[in-house]
């Protein structure tokens, strides 16, 4: 006999409100699939000679996009700098940097971690355009600022 077809999620939670079934081809369809709809589901086909149960991860990927950039700022000598950038993105993304388009080591005064850059001690040198770079597998992302340092002047 024809199976009747029903889902569930095999971690317990609800199938979101937003999912259609199918009835007739068994289909479970999730309009705007987020995060929180990511999971184990299980398609259960069942009729008086049986049962029978699929089960299938969902996964939540995302390009990355920005929730803090970094602006531009203008010090005097000896100041100092910390910019920091955040984005969100699945899988959660790395970050590097930039300054005049060239990678940004950290050596010296310059300290990076993640998405922030301290330059405690700033000089003339430091001066430039910078650039913070979220990536994941799904995307990169750029955010720029520009650091005038402001020199000494008799």
């Amino acid at each position: 006999p024809v199976p009747t077809i029903s889902w569930r999620r095999a971690d317990g939670k609800q199938i979101p409100r937003k999912a259609r079934r199918h009835r007739s081809s068994g289909l479970l369809e999730i309009p705007n699939f987020q995060q929180e709809d990511a999971g184990l589901y299980e398609c259960v086909a069942e009729n008086v000679r049986g049962k029978n149960v699929a089960r299938g991860q969902l996964t939540f990927y995302a390009q990355p996009s920005w929730t803090q950039r970094i602006s531009d700022v203008h010090v005097a000598i000896e100041e100092r700098v910390s910019w920091e950038c955040r984005a969100s993105g699945r899988p959660k993304p790395s970050y590097r940097w930039l300054k005049d388009g060239e990678p940004l080591l950290p050596q010296g005064r310059v300290q990076l971690e993640q998405g922030s850059l301290t330059i405690p001690n700033v000089s003339l040198s430091d001066a430039g355009m910078y650039q913070c770079v979220a990536e994941n597998r799904h995307g990169v992302i750029f955010a720029s600022a520009e650091l005038s340092v402001i020199g000494e002047f008799p």
